[in-house]
């Protein structure tokens, strides 16, 4: 009697060997082969009914081993469970989502999956090293000899910690690659490690980054599109969003203690994100602000609907789902803010000086159209804050992230302005240098309304 396939002898020839780190990265798609011989309908049917993170996994696994036909003979089994190709899988998992979406209640179609689930899909971690203690790893990081690739001055420090991570730390890596430092090469993004420079992992189905804040260092565990929307920006972390979470969870060292100012002039503050991405700055600011707040809340906003998914997923993942809500609205739309201010500030608020009221901290990076001919005084971004924050809270306070260099940094209006400029922070606070060594490409700024002498 032939014996009937299950998860465990789907994974029977990866006991040794390269293999085995392959088989490391099969978080699911050998349950999932084992109940179903068609991964190609699973993916459609768990991203229509909500349940997208998981999708993500099944696909991104499917993914990896057909990126590796190396190994096709070791793993004939999962493989026939996956389409034939690449680009079969992305298609299933755009199309599917697309499909979604149009529900105009997605978003809670997905917490409720989450909810039932428990928000604990396991990540898709090619090794777990712990880099919480980050002082050993800069410094071997510092001492390390560097010698340019076949003598090309291009080819600098920054690149080597980069193909380092690649080859040790990728999800996607070649489990055949020799360059890892050793077994103990940390792969989380650490402050001061240069690790930073991935970003943006466009290829990444998720990454961990480590955050220190005055009561605890914890792992923030991010989950991304990756290749399975590679060309959706919102879809991954980018560094000026890295620089933003970094201040946010400790704004002592970042310089921005008005912060608990804002927040302690309110009741329950209101907290704004423009632009949220993939959700990495409002969950740092929302665990700050547990510690520091009485029931705060954090207003996700992005235009792309992927973007929205991404964050409610991630807040359940890193223990913040009561604190943000995501909300889908247009930062280049004052119409859409005006809407949004509606929804959230002034339906709460039934006094007869709704006109001062609004978000007590607004928070933003790199959102290229909005930071464009800021120096006018009528520009997008002055009209937008205006709108938003609050007049009645005198604490109230803006933090933007963005380049600190050329023609796109943010420049205060020449003309009269509401706001004024409280200071601005470089990159070099965090350790964020360039590939070459020197100093960061970006910075951030904080503004507030402008005070009447």
């Amino acid at each position: 009697m032939m014996q009937p396939i299950t998860a465990a002898l789907l994974l029977v020839p990866l006991i040794n060997g390269e293999d085995a780190l392959i088989s490391q990265r099969l978080k699911i798609l050998p349950q999932t082969c084992a109940s179903s011989n068609d991964a190609t309908a699973v993916i459609q049917n768990l991203v229509q009914t909500g349940r997208t993170s998981k999708a993500r996994l099944i696909a991104n696994e499917c993914l990896l081993l057909l990126n590796n036909n190396i190994y096709a003979a070791q793993f004939s089994s999962l493989l026939k469970c996956c389409p034939s190709s690449s680009d079969i899988i992305i298609e299933t998992y755009k199309t599917s989502k697309e499909k979604l979406y149009e529900n105009k209640d997605y978003l809670q179609t997905i917490i409720g999956n989450h909810n039932k689930e428990g928000g604990n899909t396991t990540l898709q971690s090619f090794r777990d090293t712990n880099c919480v203690h980050s002082d050993a790893l800069i410094a071997e990081i510092e001492v390390q000899p560097f010698t340019p690739n076949n003598g090309d001055m291009m080819y600098t420090r920054g690149s080597k910690i980069i193909e380092q991570w690649n080859a040790c730390c990728s999800f996607w890596s070649n489990s055949s690659a020799s360059t890892c430092i050793n077994d103990d090469f940390c792969c989380e993004i650490v402050e001061g490690s240069d690790h930073h420079l991935i970003l943006p992992a466009l290829r990444e189905p998720n990454i961990q980054i480590c955050l220190e804040n005055s009561n605890s260092t914890e792992v923030i565990e991010i989950e991304q599109d990756g290749l399975l929307n590679l060309y959706d920006v919102s879809g991954v972390l980018w560094p000026a969003g890295y620089l933003l979470g970094l201040c946010l969870s400790n704004p002592v060292k970042c310089g921005v203690e008005e912060i608990f100012m804002a927040m302690s002039y309110v009741t329950q503050p209101q907290v704004l994100e423009l632009g949220t991405g993939v959700g990495f700055a409002a969950i740092a600011l929302s665990k700050t602000m547990r510690h520091h707040s009485n029931s705060p809340s954090v207003i996700a906003t992005d235009v792309s609907k992927s973007a929205l998914d991404l964050t409610v997923t991630n807040a359940y993942r890193n223990g913040v789902k009561e604190m943000i809500v995501a909300i889908e609205a247009d930062y280049r739309d004052v119409a859409s803010l005006l809407e949004l201010k509606k929804t959230i500030i002034l339906s709460r608020d039934n006094t007869s000086k709704q006109d001062q009221q609004g978000f007590d901290i607004i928070i933003g990076s790199s959102l290229q159209s909005l930071f464009d001919g800021t120096q006018d005084e009528n520009a997008q971004l002055w009209l937008a804050l205006d709108t938003l924050l609050s007049k009645s809270n005198p604490s109230a306070i803006v933090i933007l992230s963005h380049v600190r260099s050329g023609s796109e940094r943010i420049q205060m209006p020449n003309g009269t302005s509401p706001f004024e400029l409280v200071r601005r922070i470089p990159g070099d606070r965090f350790y964020m240098k360039t590939r070459d060594g020197n100093n960061s490409d970006f910075e951030l700024i904080v503004l507030r309304r402008r005070q009447v002498q």
